[in-house]
């Protein structure tokens, strides 16, 4: 992500070209089911907003409006939801804060700590593992959004 910053493919002037062009930065990057996951989110982000963008422009209220759209289209892609201990168990309560206006890092991190106290996965790599292995363990994949939301909050600030 930071060469295509870099050499200018990754377009930070506008919403709409900026998450598709972070899209395509995951999907050349970043394997497994979580790339492709977060490919799919960025993608819906930047298209939900691109209809915005002509209807009645971009404010905070659709910009957290695209986040929730990106994050549905992850459990319906992906088929899982809050519980299933996946990353969306950080990115519900994410979009859950923000839109009631309180800290979606912080709910991220939040609900990324709470999939340790979650015995079983339902969906994700998690999935194949027993009881113990998983017990007071976080699912990586919410680890990762709460951190990577976090550093976007702190560079926000």
């Amino acid at each position: 992500i930071i060469s295509r910053l870099q050499s200018g493919k990754l377009v930070t002037s506008h919403p709409v070209p900026f998450f598709d062009t972070l899209a395509d930065a995951i999907s050349a990057s970043m394997g497994g089911t979580s790339g492709i996951l977060l490919e799919i989110m960025f993608r819906k982000m930047s298209t939900f907003l691109n209809a915005s963008d002509s209807a009645t422009g971009i404010d905070g209220k659709k910009m957290v409006e695209a986040f929730f759209e990106g994050v549905n289209a992850v459990s319906f892609y992906g088929g899982a939801t809050v519980g299933s201990r996946t990353m969306l168990d950080a990115l519900f309560p994410a979009v859950d804060a923000m839109t009631k206006g309180e800290d979606g890092a912080k709910a991220a991190v939040d609900g990324a700590q709470s999939t340790a106290d979650m015995g079983t996965a339902s969906a994700g790599r998690s999935n194949y593992l027993n009881e113990d292995t998983l017990s007071g363990t976080p699912d990586p994949g919410a680890v990762a959004v709460g951190l990577v939301l976090t550093a976007l909050y702190d560079s926000l600030k």
